[in-house]
């Protein structure tokens, strides 16, 4: 088993070998110490890679060898954001965009975008 911690290719993404992260559902503001809940425990790379798996099952989605989050710049910009790039058999990749995107909404916005 790795000690090393992986490095995510979404910035929202926790690796599956983060061990020793507080990933504490709980987050403190300080200043006038506003409790905010949330849930940061997704794993944006696991997700795709399952979702692969799946639409590998599906017409439209046999010829998928994978899906992964990748952090792209810009055109003509100095910003970046988070997609999704499916990579097919025949070497033609294809990007969605996910950025700010929780797993489910990656997900929805993948086969939105392979189905029309």
């Amino acid at each position: 088993m790795l000690t090393d911690k992986e490095k995510s290719a979404v910035g929202t993404a926790i690796p599956a070998t983060e061990k020793d992260m507080n990933n504490s559902p709980e987050n403190i503001i300080s200043g006038n110490e506003e409790k905010i809940k949330c849930q940061s425990f997704e794993n944006m790379t696991e997700i795709l890679h399952s979702l692969a798996g799946t639409l590998r099952l599906t017409r439209e989605g046999k010829n998928i060898v994978s899906i992964v989050p990748l952090t792209v710049p810009i055109d003509g910009t100095k910003y970046v954001k988070d997609v999704a790039r499916i990579t097919y058999k025949n070497g033609h990749t294809r990007d969605i965009n996910i950025d700010c995107d929780s797993g489910i909404a990656a997900v929805y916005d993948i086969a939105d975008n392979l189905c029309f």
